[in-house]
């Protein structure tokens, strides 16, 4: 059920008919947050901007302050468009359309913020917006079917409460909190957000999830046996510069994998995307394989910030282009850095990321902003 479609008259009825308390003050965004978590929102928790009670003075400072570029000649409604994509509204026509007072969703609290949040073209989702907060939570407030492709980087369980060093490497394994699980938990939080995934992806949609040893069998047994999807193929990343085996008692780890599956049943499954002319073009016109060797992430592609598991464009610019078309809509649940979101919209897909950590968001957005700029600038020369 869409909770954003119904009136306050019928999201009261809901929560009467689910036995929740203490209704009767919220607002809207609060009762569908209640409906959602089946926690009562605080008071005032809800907070937002609204770039629509601005000046164009503000707006302008705005911009500015957020190092977006091209501004002087637009009018109020794309500005407001320009601050709530990072997409400048002259570039893309179809996230250009005129900006009503119904199209800015408000926020919800606790950091499930859509924030101020355009809705331009799918079903009035947060198209070209990254998304903060948990996402079991927002992924089922989306309707059904409306995804073309995911691709996805879940937390591996692989971290350790006290990460191991080693004498002669900086390197130190990941021990970050939100990839700590224990193995029931972790299993049960797989085949909950595999479960959402499926359900917002289209029929016969493509869905691209990364892995390690520590996590690849569980996942692939989910999709396979409890939801009988149609896996087409396991792809290897070989990473010719991966860090050295610390412990020394095993060999040095140098792959991950990434399923490759359709969101049908296995017998039923038909027609998905797959760009092969464009593969092998990409491989000097030979039949792309399954095997990438590719090294890690560049320094480049970190200056803003650093994510652990930060997978490089390289990679995921190989997904996007074999698994998807122009205009088509891209979900990320677990974004990081936001690496997929700067592979779409170079390649014009659309796209809608989600992450609950806020550092990584702010740097997602910088990478963004930076491209942003970036295909501003080189339109401008061309023109």
């Amino acid at each position: 059920m869409n909770y954003h479609q119904l009136r306050n008259e019928d999201l009261r009825k809901e929560l009467k008919k689910r036995g929740l308390k203490g209704y009767s003050s919220l607002k809207k965004t609060q009762m569908i947050e209640y409906l959602l978590t089946g926690i009562r929102p605080l008071k005032h928790t809800v907070k937002q901007v609204d770039y629509r009670e601005m000046r164009n003075k503000e707006l302008r400072s705005e911009l500015k302050k957020r190092g977006l570029k091209g501004y002087s000649s637009l009018k109020k409604v794309q500005m407001i468009e320009y601050l709530s994509t990072g997409i400048h509204p002259l570039k893309n026509a179809q996230v250009s359309a005129p900006v009503a007072n119904g199209d800015i969703r408000e926020s919800f609290s606790d950091g499930i913020g859509y924030s101020p949040t355009l809705f331009g073209g799918t079903k009035k989702l947060p198209v070209n917006q990254i998304v903060s907060g948990d996402c079991l939570k927002i992924l089922r407030s989306f309707p059904d079917g409306v995804f073309d492709c995911c691709i996805t980087d879940p937390p591996f369980n692989m971290s350790r409460k006290k990460g191991l060093g080693w004498a002669f490497s900086s390197h130190v394994t990941m021990q970050e909190q939100w990839d700590i699980f224990a193995k029931d938990d972790y299993f049960q939080f797989t085949v909950d957000w595999i479960r959402e995934v499926l359900r917002v992806l289209k029929t016969n949609g493509n869905l691209f999830i990364f892995g390690s040893f520590h996590c690849i069998f569980t996942i692939g047994f989910i999709l396979q046996n409890l939801f009988d999807r149609r896996i087409i193929s396991q792809l290897v990343w070989y990473k010719p510069n991966a860090q050295p085996n610390i412990t020394c008692r095993m060999f040095t780890e140098s792959t991950e994998f990434i399923i490759w599956a359709v969101n049908n049943e296995s017998k039923k499954a038909k027609n998905w995307t797959f760009n092969y002319e464009k593969m092998k073009t990409m491989n000097n016109d030979k039949q792309m394989r399954n095997m990438w060797e590719i090294p890690l992430t560049k320094r480049s592609e970190k200056k803003y910030g650093k994510h652990p598991s930060q997978k490089p464009v390289a990679v995921v610019n190989r997904l996007v282009l074999a698994g998807t078309d122009e205009d088509d809509l891209i979900l990320d649940p677990f974004s990081g850095t936001g690496t997929t979101a700067v592979v779409a919209k170079q390649n014009n897909r659309r796209w809608i990321m989600i992450e609950k950590q806020e550092e990584y968001n702010e740097i997602a957005r910088q990478r963004l902003d930076e491209l942003s700029n970036m295909l501003f600038e080189n339109d401008s020369e061309k023109n």
